[in-house]
């Protein structure tokens, strides 16, 4: 746990540092964007316009089998959103310390761009789709989840976001439920 809040509090330090904190130029960075981008905007804030997402995060694994154990890990995630709402998404995590658990996943996210006021917006979305559990054996698996992303609009928006899937795992795997909690940045 204390591993997880360093790294999200040393990423929220660079993050500061390289977009110049709370000074960053919100209309500088709108109309850098490509006239065909600021067309297919249909909500106030342009932090969920079409384009690639990197998010990094950490997360809990919890089996639902007695005797095994609950464990802590990480990853990373690729996403790519088509507009404001629909997106898709590549994710893989390690889990556990010895015998480790490897999870990828191939997801479809649905989001909702609520807007913001002052300077930031947040989008309540859903996921699922297949992916891979490694538990010893390779097994394959279904997951279906929900969470939410606040964007910070003066950091470029750079965001925050925490999610939560059960997965069922088919073959002689035990069925997991993972948290995830990271960051999102868009480019």
């Amino acid at each position: 746990m204390k591993g997880t809040i360093t790294f999200l509090a040393i990423t929220v330090l660079f993050s500061s540092i390289a977009q110049a904190g709370w000074g960053w130029n919100k209309e500088a960075y709108q109309s850098a964007k490509s006239p065909m981008v600021e067309q297919t905007i249909t909500s106030e804030s342009y932090c969920y316009d079409a384009g690639f997402e990197f998010s990094g995060f950490g997360s809990g694994f919890w089996p639902d089998a007695d005797g095994l154990s609950n464990s802590i890990g990480g990853g990373a995630a690729l996403s790519y959103f088509f507009g404001p709402n629909l997106g898709v998404e590549l994710m893989y995590a390690l889990h556990g310390s010895g015998v480790v658990d490897h999870v990828g996943k191939g997801n479809i996210v649905y989001r909702w761009p609520l807007g913001g006021d002052c300077c930031g917006t947040i989008a309540p979305y859903v996921f699922g789709g297949p992916g891979i559990v490694s538990q010893g054996t390779n097994e394959f698996l279904w997951n279906v989840g929900g969470g939410i992303d606040f964007r910070l609009e003066s950091w470029g928006c750079i965001g925050l976001f925490s999610d939560f899937s059960y997965n069922w795992v088919e073959g002689n795997g035990t069925d997991f439920t993972m948290i995830r909690a990271g960051f999102r940045v868009p480019f």
